[in-house]
């Protein structure tokens, strides 16, 4: 049996939790219900870059039109980098292919990703206090006293998810070293030559720290602006914040590279007047080791269950865009999963399945992003080196732009599965165009 009628509910309404319910509903299972602890559905950050690999997932949920219209389009390249103090050009990367990468504002991405599910099954100010199982159902508490019930339980709530937690994951999260300052800066308040220069994604590479801009969104739709992301070397002893993420004067930042190239400073005053009171968002890096088990199934009933998706179990670095990127495939793979399972009804199986299949790839991402922050903020920044060079950097990532997860799934699934209905006129496009 398939567990189409299984209960689903999903913790957590950010990018993560919002794309696992796409995913729900783009394959069949329509009895879910998603639960986010804001008041309302909201994301914060200098924008999110959704590359190839992710992008078909969600052009094959139907979003392509709708993210296009908030989003960067047809980029000359991936990635241009440029000397931090003279500003010269140095190289770039060039596209993966089909479909671009697309620079979106977080808030605006997850409008695209909520457009298509039902409201009666999007729930607000639920945030999870207590997760119990009765003997025949999970029972979800919410600081607001309301409770709710499932079968099977999704922990899309972040790194510091609380579904962790009552998996007995006790470890901490590890501090990578960097905090990250983000921005926006409009291209009208910079000279033409500047604005031309990060009409593009672009990287200065400085020692031990280096700036990274992005595209975000289009003049068509009225959202084009520039998200500045400046990683910088930090000791921890100097966040004064209890939480991970506040806000900084911008004074900081320009401090960290007072003898940048021109159109950096530019960047910087930029910031100022997008920032009437000064300060800008300021986060510290954290990132979690991976773990050896992403779920639990109730001994009891073997068809009740809960499952970690998303930063919940697989956090990484930043430095090569994948965090997002890597929660759409999870999603879209345990979803699939869940709803073609054909070999009994026991979810260690299935879930067993779920994670042979992500955990290889999402411990190499973590590993690999770490070691591209490594790369991009330098001992010695002023040029390319051997192991600093486009036609080597695009090579890193090739893996992750050119993978095909569903036809892995489908391959590596086929003994548990039950038939895709369009097998028999699948055309010969990727297996993600043919969800």
């Amino acid at each position: 049996m398939a567990f189409d009628n299984a209960r689903i509910a999903i913790v957590g309404g950010g990018l993560g939790g919002m794309a696992f319910a796409n995913a729900a509903l783009h394959v069949g299972l329509t009895n879910i219900d998603l639960y986010e602890q804001a008041a309302q559905f909201t994301e914060v950050g200098a924008g999110v870059n959704i590359s190839r690999n992710a992008n078909r997932i969600l052009d094959a949920f139907g979003l392509k039109d709708s993210m296009l219209w908030k989003s960067s389009r047809n980029p000359p390249c991936y990635m241009e980098y440029r000397q931090y103090k003279t500003g010269e050009y140095l190289g770039q990367i060039d596209e993966f292919g089909q479909p671009a990468s697309r620079q979106i504002h977080r808030a605006h991405l997850l409008d695209v990703l909520k457009e298509r599910i039902p409201e009666p099954i999007l729930h607000t100010g639920k945030k999870l206090v207590s997760l119990e199982y009765t003997g025949s159902e999970y029972q979800l508490t919410f600081d607001d006293n309301s409770v709710a019930t499932a079968t099977i339980v999704i922990g899309c709530d972040g790194i510091k998810s609380v579904v962790r937690r009552h998996l007995g994951i006790t470890d901490s999260p590890i501090y990578s070293g960097q905090v990250v300052y983000r921005g926006y800066v409009q291209y009208g308040d910079l000279s033409p030559e500047a604005a031309e220069i990060f009409r593009k994604t672009v990287v200065y590479r400085g020692h031990r720290k280096h700036i990274l801009t992005l595209p975000i969104g289009n003049d068509e739709s009225k959202t084009a602006q520039i998200g500045v992301i400046g990683f910088m070397s930090e000791p921890i002893s100097d966040w004064k914040s209890e939480s991970w993420m506040a806000t900084a004067p911008i004074d900081e930042l320009q401090e960290h590279c007072s003898d940048w190239a021109g159109p950096i400073q530019e960047l910087i005053q930029g910031l100022r007047k997008s920032a009437p009171d000064g300060r800008m968002l300021k986060q510290a890096l954290y990132v979690r080791a991976p773990v050896d088990t992403w779920f639990h199934v109730e001994e009891s009933n073997h068809s009740h269950g809960i499952v970690l998706v998303g930063d919940s179990v697989h956090s990484t670095l930043p430095h090569q865009g994948q965090g997002t990127c890597m929660a759409i495939e999870s999603g879209i793979t345990l979803a699939t999963i869940l709803k073609r399972w054909r070999a009994g009804d026991d979810l260690n199986a299935a879930f067993q399945l779920y994670q042979d299949i992500r955990k290889p790839r999402t411990d190499k991402v973590t590993q690999t992003s770490y070691e591209a922050g490594l790369l991009a903020s330098a001992d010695l920044p002023e040029g390319f080196t051997e192991n600093f060079k486009p036609e080597l950097l695009k090579e890193r990532m090739k893996w992750i732009m050119e993978a095909d997860i569903l036809e892995e799934l489908y391959q590596r699934g086929a003994p548990y599965f039950e038939p895709k209905s369009s097998d028999s006129d699948a055309s010969s496009g990727p297996v993600q165009a043919n969800l």
